[in-house]
């Protein structure tokens, strides 16, 4: 049967106990009104995350992850728009609250660490500076409480020496360093929500491990929930609570993380986890053939059935809902 508000409602961890979602979302649609036509970034997404749980989005590039994000912080750009669904944070309507109510919002009860730091940090400002702003912003610190603040958010991400490391600016860091800076800026406040939009994007496999390990040691100890967005299903493996794969703008499969590497459904998702490099196997990798949707126009029944490894006709034009197959796994597919 189709996936309803009520069961979405019910979706459930199961390596952590909640009282209850931190952050609903429910049928949201973000569109980009553009001269070349509609593009469709997120359509009719639904999901929820509670306090101390990691839910991570995946797919390919354009499927729609991070202008998920975006939508949460209300920060999608020119021409883009959310035009219609409900964002519920800690009992709060997000798409309906004043400007300024929003930008108390950002940075304090739910953060977000961008995917390139050194794009993200200013590169005219010392590493202090950046991240004593936020503390003067939210928390109305004075300037010397929030750089004494700042060298002990730096001592917590893991960087040495950080009352010297205050006075550097962004360049004079490494690509590691300056991703920990960017963390230490998101979790100045004590978030409650952490948006990760990529954050081991560039950096080296053993540099990654050391990331990761520090934002799920940092959720843990602070019960902060989490939105990873992510490619990297080895990353999502290690990290996640529960999986929502992305395609066109649509979650096409929804269910714990052991259920999805255990069970996947979709072809699509059995496509992503075919195309992991495996030690010892000499067997040149499979790819997904043809390309992403462009989502620009209106979506005849499955937007994955050109590029299914097994093509159904099932269904017509109509879209194929999001079914429950086993208790909490969800998937949007006519076979399933």
């Amino acid at each position: 049967m189709a996936a309803t508000e009520k069961e979405f409602q019910m979706y459930a961890p199961l390596k952590k106990k909640h009282t209850g979602p931190l952050l609903q979302v429910r049928g949201l649609k973000s569109y980009f009104f553009t001269r070349d036509g509609l593009i469709k970034a997120v359509d009719d997404l639904s999901f929820d995350i509670s306090a101390g749980e990691t839910l991570a989005l995946v797919g390919e590039s354009g499927c729609g992850k991070s202008m998920t994000s975006l939508s949460i912080l209300r920060l999608i750009p020119e021409p883009g728009k959310v035009v219609d669904g409900e964002i519920i944070f800690d009992g709060q309507d997000l798409l309906h609250m004043p400007p300024n109510e929003i930008r108390r919002v950002r940075g304090n009860q739910i953060s977000m660490i961008f995917q390139e730091p050194m794009t993200s940090l200013n590169p005219v400002l010392k590493i202090g500076e950046q991240i004593a702003e936020v503390l003067r912003l939210h928390r109305g610190m004075s300037n010397t409480e929030a750089l004494a603040q700042a060298a002990q958010l730096l001592t917590d991400v893991g960087i040495p020496a950080a009352k010297s490391r205050l006075r550097d600016f962004p360049h004079q860091l490494s690509g590691g360093q300056r991703q920990r800076v960017m963390i230490a800026i998101a979790l100045a406040c004590d978030p409650q929500l952490l948006i990760a939009d990529e954050p081991t994007t560039a950096l080296d496999v053993t540099i990654q491990a050391q990331i990761m390990e520090l934002l799920a040691n940092l959720a843990r100890d602070r019960q902060m929930a989490t939105l990873l967005i992510s490619h990297d299903l080895g990353v999502v493996a290690g990290n996640a609570d529960r999986v929502a794969v992305m395609y066109a703008g649509k979650i096409v499969e929804y269910a714990s993380v052991t259920q999805l590497f255990a069970n996947p459904t979709h072809p699509y998702t059995r496509g992503l986890l075919a195309c992991i490099p495996r030690l010892g196997d000499k067997n040149p990798l499979p790819t997904i053939q043809g390309q992403p949707d462009d989502q620009k126009s209106a979506v005849d029944g499955c937007a994955f059935l050109d590029r299914c490894s097994s093509p159904c006709a099932s269904g017509g034009s109509k879209i194929p809902q999001l079914r429950e197959i086993t208790p909490g796994h969800f998937v949007r597919c006519w076979r399933s």
